[in-house]
């Protein structure tokens, strides 16, 4: 895995269908022993060669407590990862996951109701945060877009909610947008989207002027990078009593790696969270896409794979 982050090796133990072009995989344990723990909104990284990396999010609850479950879709428009581990992968291979990180948790302690919002391969995480909020006895509605209902995935178990806590929306024929629903759903409300590129962009429009602490999103493919010229800066690698230089062409993961610093990295797009530090002082100029714009205000981390500084940075390193 191209990351010196913690990692895992299991064993794919089941393929299963899931909807047209989607499968689910399961892995287990190779000893049997208990994975760690996660939560709704987790996500692994998942080595598809040594040399293809790709985040996939977590269903809850886990099948059992050695085992983890995925849901994948084959995309022909891709960079060709999912391609790969749809038409290559094999029952009884071992292969490399990252341990569970969550940069889009469901706060649980709000008193609220919530409206959760997804399109597509994007219902993955969603669908947890639903069977969680709905075992919890909390108020939740759930919109779901697909090209159809047989495009559905958990078709079965969604349809199977007779408390209206589930829209199913066809896009191949006349079905309502955000921009139809979003303003009808009452202010107080927490908000959870995750889908492709075009919703996503619509949600932020369409929240822009709600709380920032309730307006919560997740993309499951990067958008471009933000490449606006910076001017360089300077990082204080405080714990190694180094300081380097990010020249405007060079981030700081780039500079760290070449300075044999072991910094953990995967995605390299701002999507995956890995190359995550801390930041003890300094303007950051975040241009991730795992920080949501409440933790953006506040936040002492930056990925370092494209977030830059505006002053001197000392980081936690």
């Amino acid at each position: 895995m191209a990351s010196s982050d913690s990692s895992l090796r299991l064993r794919l133990v089941e393929i299963a269908y899931g909807a047209p072009g989607i499968n689910l995989y399961r892995f287990a344990s190779l000893d049997g022993a208990v994975l760690p723990d996660f939560a709704p909104g987790a996500h692994v990284d998942l080595e598809i060669t040594p040399d293809t990396v790709r985040q996939y999010s977590l269903l809850w609850p886990q099948p059992s407590p050695e085992r983890y479950e995925i849901a994948v879709q084959d995309s022909p428009e891709g960079r060709g990862g999912s391609g790969i581990w749809h038409r290559e992968t094999v029952v009884g291979g071992i292969y490399c996951l990252s341990v569970p990180r969550n940069h889009f948790p469901l706060d649980l302690a709000a008193s609220a109701p919530y409206c959760l919002f997804a399109g597509g391969i994007g219902i993955t995480p969603i669908i947890s945060m639903y069977r969680q909020l709905v075992a919890k006895g909390l108020c939740v509605k759930l919109h779901y877009w697909t090209r159809g209902p047989e495009a559905a995935l958990f078709r079965e178990e969604l349809a199977a909610a007779r408390d209206g806590s589930v829209l199913l929306h066809d896009t191949s024929s006349v079905a309502p947008r955000l921009a139809d629903i979003l303003p009808g759903v009452s202010e107080g409300t927490l908000l959870y989207c995750c889908g492709p590129g075009r919703m996503i962009d619509a949600f932020d429009a369409l929240t822009a002027e709600r709380p920032l602490a309730l307006v919560h999103r997740e993309r499951f493919a990067a958008a471009p990078l933000d490449t606006t010229p910076t001017d360089g800066f300077s990082i204080r690698l405080m714990r190694s009593k180094r300081t380097l230089e990010v020249a405007p062409e060079e981030t700081v993961l780039s500079v760290c790696l070449a300075a044999g610093i072991d910094l953990p990295y995967s995605c390299e797009e701002g999507v995956c969270g890995a190359c995550e530090v801390r930041v003890l002082s300094g303007q950051i100029d975040h241009r991730d896409q795992v920080l949501s714009a409440t933790a953006r205000a506040t936040a002492d981390t930056m990925m370092a794979c494209c977030s830059r500084g505006l002053t001197t940075l000392e980081l936690d390193l």
